[in-house]
């Protein structure tokens, strides 16, 4: 593959920027034919909720199967969706009253031991693999009365709220009888709709659920997920009148969307994307020196990435994972400088004076544009002596060597987890399921965070995280991003949250 330099990346991009525009049909507006089509980048896997954590499969899951609670996109405050309420009564104690009046699609009731059931299945790694670290905080659940339930924790946890927003509610009887392997592909839950047809890496068909609580969606009588793997064809397919929403688009085409009528809608990203280094024993190299990831950290720059490829609407990390509206962000700490000359004498100092070669696997239509961010990357670390062997992943096979830990020794990622510092930094404990990073003092840093009730103290604690991820150059660090999204001027109601994430019970056509 051929890797961009440095000075190449502007040009390039603003050729890219150029053409976007260029040769798009007529827009005839798919909205309205009473079909809702959003085009996103992949087929879901699955269609149990806690089977994964990447947003574009909760979105289409979420259609059916509903949570306990939902973190509102304008507040950002945990509110209630199929519990009434919830209360914490004590610091390891939790009660939530069901909200009553709700049944399953197959008839079944909402009740308490819908939510005991579902809480057992959230708390077991086997049913819900990709929740362990909320799970593992459940200690007890017990039935209070009818609409009551219960729930102690192993400590206390200051995310209470995050936690039961990850829980999806299933009916205690079809989930005995189907499983989560039956679950994947045949759902039932108390969503807005329910599945019609799923046609694997074409298209999936949904119909509305005629007795939702929440109310029949206004002027949708289909909707249908598209798996579209490129942004720029994502773009293109929503100016033809293609698609009703299009989700991950590329900054360039916005002009081109506007001009045409669309809404464009820009969140920014709670995603902040890196580059992994593996420790992992298994995988020995030249990472394993703390000089050379150092060294990578120094030998690319970030602002240009930012500026070339994201018109410099795209944040630069400060050399951290939180988020400056996070617990525990530290202001004091800054970005490795882009110094070319500092990393190849961190190169030689660590005995790699003429660089190395290593594998650099990355997503391509998993992110807006993160092929192109991951051929800048290689070009500028080529500068430095660092010959990058790419392999690109399409966004299922990426998703799938994500979640077994095979991106390693060096690997493009972007992370977008629950809004809890805790969230974040427990993805480099040395236990969790993505992490290449083998540090006990580190492990027990992000264990003391996540139970510290204190306010004050808990920051502290991320601050101390901060600053030893920072050090020791754990991440190549790179951006946190700005999400685009395209829309029909016939939907209303369409609000993506910062984690990629929206809840289709509000979204209709006019």
């Amino acid at each position: 593959m051929t890797t961009v330099s440095r000075r190449e990346i502007l040009a390039g991009a603003a050729a890219t920027a150029a053409a976007v525009g260029l040769g798009f049909p007529k827009m005839s507006f798919a909205a309205e034919t009473g079909t809702l089509t959003i085009a996103q980048s992949y087929d879901p896997r699955s269609l149990w909720p806690n089977d994964f954590t990447a947003q574009e499969m909760l979105n289409v899951a979420n259609a059916i199967t509903e949570s306990l609670c939902w973190g509102d996109p304008q507040s950002g405050q945990i509110k209630p969706i199929l519990l009434e309420s919830f209360e914490q009564t004590e610091p390891t104690k939790v009660v939530m009253k069901v909200r009553p009046g709700i049944k399953f699609t197959n008839g079944e009731p909402l009740d308490a031991d819908a939510v005991v059931n579902s809480l057992a299945v959230f708390a077991d790694v086997k049913q819900a693999p990709a929740y362990g670290f909320f799970g593992s905080v459940i200690d007890k659940i017990t039935k209070i009365d009818a609409m009551t339930v219960e729930m102690t924790t192993k400590k206390p946890y200051p995310a209470i709220g995050l936690l039961l927003a990850q829980v999806y509610i299933t009916p205690p009887k079809y989930w005995a009888a189907a499983g989560v392997d039956g679950f994947r592909t045949a759902p039932i839950g108390t969503g807005p709709y329910v599945l019609k047809e799923w046609v694997r890496d074409s298209r999936l068909v949904m119909t509305p659920n005629a007795g939702y609580w929440g109310g029949a969606p206004k002027g949708i009588s289909e909707l249908v997920w598209r798996p579209i793997p490129t942004d720029m064809s994502r773009a293109a397919g929503l100016q033809a009148g293609e698609y009703s929403i299009g989700t991950n688009l590329p900054i360039s085409s916005a002009p081109a969307l506007k001009s045409a009528g669309l809404q464009v809608i820009a969140v920014p990203s709670f995603r902040i994307y890196m580059l992994t280094f593996s420790m992992l024993p298994d995988e020995p190299g030249p990472l394993h020196d703390k000089r050379v990831r150092q060294a990578l950290n120094y030998a690319v720059d970030k602002q240009a990435i930012v500026d070339a490829l994201f018109g410099g609407q795209a944040k630069v990390l400060n050399g951290q994972v939180l988020r400056p509206q996070q617990i525990g962000y530290d202001s004091s700490l800054t970005d490795y400088a882009y110094d070319v000359d500092k990393a190849k004498a961190l190169l030689k100092e660590a005995g790699y004076a003429d660089g190395f070669e290593i594998q650099f696997k990355f997503p391509s239509g998993r992110y807006a544009q993160d092929r192109e961010v991951a051929e800048a990357v290689s070009g500028m670390l080529s500068e430095v002596g660092v010959r990058c062997k790419m392999v690109a992943l399409e966004a299922g096979e990426f998703l799938k060597q994500l979640d077994t830990k095979k991106l390693g020794p060096l690997g493009m990622m972007g992370t977008a987890p629950a809004d809890d510092p805790d969230a974040m930094v427990a993805q480099f404990r040395s236990t969790w399921r993505y992490s290449y990073i083998q540090n006990p003092e580190l492990d027990m840093l992000i264990d003391a965070g996540a139970s510290e009730i204190d306010p004050a103290k808990r920051a502290e604690t991320y601050k101390k995280i901060g600053q030893m991820m920072r050090e020791e150059a754990y991440a190549l660090y790179l951006y946190q991003g700005v999400d685009f999204y395209g829309a029909s001027p016939k939907v209303a109601g369409f609000s993506p949250r910062g984690d990629q994430r929206y809840l289709l019970s509000g979204i209709s056509i006019a």
